[in-house]
């Protein structure tokens, strides 16, 4: 009796297990290399086959972005035609289909990636900003002098998303090889970045850009570098306008900081520059 009973618990046990494993199978997971997921998501930057992503879906955080090796992926066109790695440019939106597995690193890297799908070309205004912030760093030298941070301010920026401004900070930060990140001019004084005496950020600059949505195919902006009360430099007045190359920009009027963080002295200088 005594082995009869320990038999028929050795079959419901068995049969308990086939009956999870086919449920585990018939969820895409356990072992189910049929399961697929999709991020969409715009093309922020390019380096060779790898791609920054950020995500564009609805109520994506601003630590949403991707960095995503396409090399010898399937890739597919609009039209649903084969294509390939040239036909990912800047500001393109794209499907990734992929494994579902998201490895926690920043950025966020995909598991096994199936396919991509070009949907649309977006805009690349991250690419034009990024030029702005090339432009003012270049201007007044001296401001950059023993910089090591690079400081952020896109509250105001209402033309990219809150991961798309992740990754611009985060291509900036590559790019120029300097710690980066989100920071105002209240989060800096407070983190003790700036002195509160000399009103002097001595490791770093604060960049910040305001902006208005995008009208037709042009918006205003204006941009400032700032390392001190009596050191800052800005573009104001600021048109940026879409041809057929790509975001262009022109500047209405630069300023220079003069004795204090409330007066500022005129520079009558006009720029264009333009972002391809």
């Amino acid at each position: 009796m005594k082995r009869l009973s320990l038999m028929l618990l050795i079959l419901i046990i068995a049969l308990s297990m086939a009956a999870c494993s086919q449920k585990s199978d018939e969820s895409g997971f356990g072992g189910n290399n049929d399961f697929e997921a999709t991020l969409n998501a715009k093309i922020m930057d390019i380096d060779g086959e790898t791609i920054l992503l950020a995500n564009m879906a609805k109520g994506a955080g601003h630590a949403d972005i991707y960095l995503v090796n396409v090399g010898g992926v399937e890739i597919k066109s609009a039209d649903g035609k084969d294509s390939d790695i040239s036909a990912l440019k800047r500001g393109k939106i794209i499907d990734v289909i992929f494994d579902g597995t998201i490895m926690e690193s920043f950025p966020m890297k995909l598991g096994n990636i199936k396919r991509v799908s070009i949907k649309n070309q977006g805009e690349d205004i991250a690419g034009l900003y990024k030029k702005v912030i090339d432009d003012l760093y270049e201007v007044d030298p001296g401001l950059n002098d023993n910089v090591s941070i690079l400081a952020f301010d896109f509250t105001n920026i209402t033309n990219l998303t809150e991961a798309e401004k992740t990754a611009l900070i985060y291509i900036i930060g590559n790019d120029y090889k300097m710690e980066a990140f989100a920071a105002t001019y209240e989060d800096l004084y407070e983190q003790g970045y700036i002195d509160k005496d000399k009103l002097y950020f001595e490791k770093g600059l604060l960049f910040s850009i305001e902006d208005t949505a995008i009208s037709g195919d042009s918006f205003k902006f204006n941009a400032k570098k700032w390392r001190s009360g009596t050191g800052a430099y800005f573009f104001n007045d600021c048109t940026a306008t879409k041809t057929a190359d790509g975001w262009s920009y022109t500047i209405g009027a630069e300023m220079i900081s003069k004795s204090d963080t409330k007066t500022y002295s005129m520079i009558e200088v006009n720029a264009e520059s333009s972002n391809q």
